[in-house]
């Protein structure tokens, strides 16, 4: 054979065990990622399981030193929680070491971590799901609303007020002298409003107790007796007493006269309702009562019980009712 010739056979032989080499190697590497990929879960795990495929078919070193060369430094995984880099150096290292059984189990054990995080995460979102629906469906929970449009303007002027009395406290901090005076101020308007509180409520008492002691000497005097204290205290210049003694002369009179019951229970406003327009069958020549009568009450109100001042006029109309209801004036 011409030394040309043998030369071409040995080049074609060569290229074709090359390319018969290097085409098993292909077919028998997946696809092991790149540094830029991003992968979830699932899918991270179906690509170890084929990285862990390979391996369990006992790759030979050179089919293993090729698996090495194609993987990247690190393997990005992105969850719902968080983006993690799973470093391939612990893979790597047991691929150059050409020990393809710790190489799949350790394939083998990131693969089953996955799964179990991809399946424990579809269960424990559905739980949860489960357990928040639960707890909202519990009777403290039904009143559970967003707030409404008044307790949304009842907070907003809430935060108004707390700004402001923030500023004025802040304010008083920087003046103290200030601020002690303020804070004096509010105790003496304090003590003012208890002691006024407790004027008023002593007044009202004098008041009923002056009504009591009244009604109290009722059943013991006459009408005529009534008319003579009036005049008594007309005389000194007691007219609010003379005008509360001329009702009262006015009510026994018509007590003797059978127009109004002998009962001290009743107030001015209920013997006046008591009263008719016209008088009963034994006054029938009588003049109205309820006129004059009225006219005494409402004087009554206004002097006595409202404690407005009473003059010699209010005495001398007093006076003129009595007359009208049928009492003699000496």
């Amino acid at each position: 054979m011409k030394p040309s010739l043998l030369c071409v056979l040995i080049l074609v032989c060569t290229a074709g065990s090359q390319a018969a080499f290097y085409g098993e190697q292909g077919a028998a590497l997946p696809h092991a990622g790149s540094a830029s990929a991003v992968y979830d879960a699932t899918s991270f795990a179906i690509m170890l399981r084929r990285i862990a495929g390979v391996l369990q078919k006992k790759p030979s070193p050179v089919q293993m030193t090729a698996l090495r060369d194609s993987l990247p430094e690190s393997w990005t995984v992105s969850t719902s929680d968080r983006t993690y880099s799973v470093s391939t150096e612990q893979l790597r290292n047991e691929l150059a070491a050409k020990s393809s059984t710790k190489a799949k189990v350790w394939v083998d054990h990131l693969a089953t971590e996955m799964e179990s995080f991809s399946t424990a995460k579809a269960i424990d979102t559905r739980e949860t799901r489960a357990e928040l629906e639960h707890i909202l469906a519990r009777p403290e929970f039904t009143g559970v609303r967003p707030p409404t449009p008044w307790e949304l303007l009842r907070q907003r002027i809430t935060d108004w007020l707390e700004r402001q009395l923030d500023k004025i406290f802040r304010a008083i901090g920087r003046h103290p002298i200030g601020g002690e005076i303020l804070f004096w101020l509010i105790i003496l308007a304090g003590v003012g409003g208890i002691a006024l509180a407790l004027i008023r409520y002593l007044a009202s008492r004098d008041r009923m107790n002056a009504l009591t002691k009244g009604e109290s000497m009722v059943t013991a005097r006459l009408w005529q007796e009534w008319i003579r204290a009036a005049r008594e205290a007309a005389n000194r210049g007691d007219f609010r007493e003379a005008v509360h003694s001329a009702y009262w002369a006015g009510i026994v009179k018509l007590e003797d006269v059978g127009a109004l019951p002998r009962d001290r229970t009743k107030t001015p406003r209920e013997y006046l309702g008591l009263v008719t327009q016209e008088p009963a069958t034994a006054l029938a020549s009588a003049p109205p009562v309820r006129e004059p009568l009225a006219a005494l009450t409402s004087r009554l109100e206004r002097v006595w019980y409202a404690n407005r001042g009473a003059g010699p006029e209010d005495f001398r109309e007093s006076l003129k009712q009595l007359e009208a209801l049928g009492c003699r004036l000496e």
